[in-house]
């Protein structure tokens, strides 16, 4: 066992050009054997096993290209760690330690880089994990109670759950003797399922049904994160709250994670998009602005502070990737296009399919086995939320190790797909009636008669600075992810996004979100004309809020009603201060948010393709409402990086 652990240890400290052997690469060779006792104890916990892996290999981070080191040398500590294992293997009668011998000697060590890891993801009880690893039975896994399955009668058998779902049940549940699947809960953008279940106890007694969230185990990982920092000492006591730890399984490459809320008489929860047609349109906004908006603003919205920002900064990220690279052949050209910061987004707009292209200094964001793909951000030098983006493809990831916020120092690969290329493919298939190619699109009846294509127009806007305001924001506020409690109390769930961002994010997403809800029937296909007299309508509403300096239009269509109340919202949060075509726009800020909101809606096939013509109008509309006749003139306040002085071949 310690020759297998230790000829794991050395690979890994050779791929991440290490050349020495320490604590870090004893412990990730220990998590890495499947079934282990490492494994087990740290999946106890909640923590898959790669997570903290790439927790590790974050902290350590990689190795210079050039070897500096004799290969093959130990640290003073792993020397110390393998000596105190073999006294316990002695102790025990064994020639030659075990993984348990080597775990409890690394534990007992103090304050080595894999302890410091593990404080830092909370396991602070090092006491703790020691009795564990002293007491633990391999293959606890399978002797766990079997948890009995059963559906209820909202339960859509349409969409059976997978094995790798059912495992995450079983083991969010393992104390009970059965669970009921209540429903699945309508979730956003994401692929994770959200479901509803209630637990029931050895005697049969039903417990209060809780959320289940199942995701893959980062995504769950990280959210538990951002619920610790964001969320559990923010908001009022009767909000949704994570029950325990994710938990995972090395069966299965998901985790799941549970949350807790008070439910109304019928004990099931509700999320707003299951009654959003049960109330009429001023019940609902109402309740938006009287009841959810006080319940969660206090802590979050209403906690912001001025913040002066370039749009591409938090609205990057909601687009396509700004290019999809396949690595280059090992017969490659040797000149290439370099992409290092500061970026100019001038030279990569003419960058087409075939070009040989450069990353350095880029951040590992995702990392795909089963693509062999991974997806990088701009450095971390960048205040932004994962800005221009990176698909690599084609990856050897068994010949190159890659891992989640690792630095690429540099990368090679050519140009497989544009950003420009991803919309039009997007905007192709809603089956347009106008040119896509062209810089306006015809609106027949509407005032003025073109809107501009907002596949070309979000571009002119990135680069551009907003004064807005800074907060915690929930980062995914749909009606999928606003719950009703007891007295239609509200409730907050997935957290997945939250993070200090633009304020009026939550509120430009939202109203996205309701639009679709309140006008598409995914049962009809609504025809272009259909789609322009709705646009008219919301750009009648939009004239109405921006020109008066009351609460609303109550002249309103009726099922505008919610989004007005969404405006009186925003108005509170609206910097005022903004700039475009010479004169002060005070709802820039928010058509902004709005812009970017409804352009990633358009690229969801998720969505039916009346819902994404909607939002490809609304984007058209926002972009218009931000800049009106002065938008080829662009805003006058940053300049379009499109003619760069700089000669050199660097973006």
């Amino acid at each position: 066992m310690l020759t297998n652990i230790l000829n794991i240890a050395r690979q890994e400290s050779a791929q991440m050009r290490h050349y020495y052997i320490g604590a870090e690469h004893l412990f990730i060779a220990m998590l890495t054997i499947r079934g282990g006792i490492t494994a087990n104890i740290i999946q106890d916990q909640g923590f898959k096993p790669d997570y903290v892996i790439d927790a590790l290999r974050r902290k350590i981070g990689k190795g210079g290209v050039q070897q500096t080191i004799p290969p093959g040398l130990s640290t003073y500590r792993a020397d110390r760690i393998l000596e105190n294992a073999r006294k316990l293997a002695s102790k025990s009668g064994r020639k030659e330690p075990n993984e348990r011998d080597l775990l409890l000697s690394l534990l007992r060590d103090g304050e080595s880089l894999p302890i410091r890891v593990l404080r830092a993801l909370g396991l602070n009880d090092i006491k703790q994990l020691i009795k564990l690893a002293q007491e633990h039975h391999i293959n606890s896994d399978s002797q766990q109670p079997y948890v009995s399955v059963q559906y209820g009668p909202d339960f859509d058998e349409s969409r059976p759950l997978a094995p790798d779902q059912l495992i995450i049940l079983r083991r969010l549940f393992s104390g009970y003797l059965s669970i009921k699947v209540e429903r699945y809960l309508t979730g956003g953008y994401s692929e994770a399922t959200l479901l509803v279940i209630t637990p029931k106890t050895g005697n049969l007694r039903e417990d209060a049904p809780v959320v289940v969230k199942i995701d893959f185990d980062d995504h769950i990982q990280d959210e538990y994160q951002r619920y610790e920092s964001h969320v559990r000492t923010k908001l009022p006591p009767l909000t949704a709250r994570v029950d325990g730890r994710p938990v995972s399984s090395d069966m299965s490459p998901l985790a799941g994670i549970k949350y807790t809320i008070i439910t109304d008489t019928d004990r099931i929860p509700r999320d707003l998009r299951a009654i959003l047609h049960q109330w009429d349109g001023k019940t609902l906004g109402d309740w938006l602005e009287r009841t959810l908006f006080p319940a969660f603003g206090t802590h979050w919205w209403l906690q912001n502070s001025p913040y002066r920002f370039q749009v591409w900064q938090e609205y990057d990220w909601l687009l396509p990737p700004i290019l999809t690279l396949e690595t280059a052949r090992d017969d490659a050209p040797q000149t290439s296009i370099h992409i290092r910061e500061p970026i100019r987004r001038g030279r990569l707009r003419k960058l087409e399919y075939g070009d040989t292209v450069t990353v350095e200094n880029f951040v590992v964001k995702r990392v795909y086995p089963a693509k062999n793909a991974i997806l990088l951000v701009a450095g971390t030098g960048t205040p932004s939320h994962n800005a221009f983006r990176i698909e690599i493809r084609n990856v050897d990831l068994h010949r190159n190790t890659h891992f989640r916020g690792e630095i690429i120092e540099r990368i090679t690969g050519t140009v497989f797909k544009t950003r420009r290329e991803r919309l039009e493919h997007a905007l192709n298939a809603l089956e347009p009636y106008f040119n896509i190619y062209a810089q306006t699109i015809p609106v027949p009846g509407f005032s003025p008669e073109r809107l501009p294509n907002p596949i070309l127009g979000y571009d002119r806007i990135l680069d551009d600075y907003l004064n807005g305001s800074l907060a915690t924001i929930h980062g995914d506020l749909h009606p999928g992810n606003i719950m009703i409690g007891p007295q239609r109390s509200a409730f907050l769930i997935d957290f997945a996004h939250t993070r200090e961002g633009h304020t009026l994010f939550d509120w430009a997403n939202l109203e996205t979100s309701l639009l679709c809800d309140l006008f598409v029937n995914d049962d009809t296909v609504l025809e272009w004309d259909e789609i322009v007299n709705t646009i008219k309508i919301i750009q009648a509403m939009n004239l109405a809020v921006s020109s008066t300096t009351a609460n609303g239009a109550s002249t309103a269509h009726p099922s505008l009603q919610p989004i007005l109340h969404i405006r009186r919202i925003a108005r509170q949060i609206l910097t005022n201060t903004n700039i475009y075509g010479g004169v002060t726009n005070p709802w820039s800020e928010y058509y902004i948010a709005m812009a970017f909101c409804a352009l990633r809606a358009m690229t969801r096939s998720t969505l039916s393709i009346s819902a994404r013509r909607l939002m490809m109008m609304v984007a058209a509309l926002a972009i218009h409402e931000v800049s009106g006749k002065s938008l080829q003139d662009g805003s006058g306040q940053t300049q379009t990086p499109d003619e760069d002085p700089d000669p050199t071949n660097s973006f």
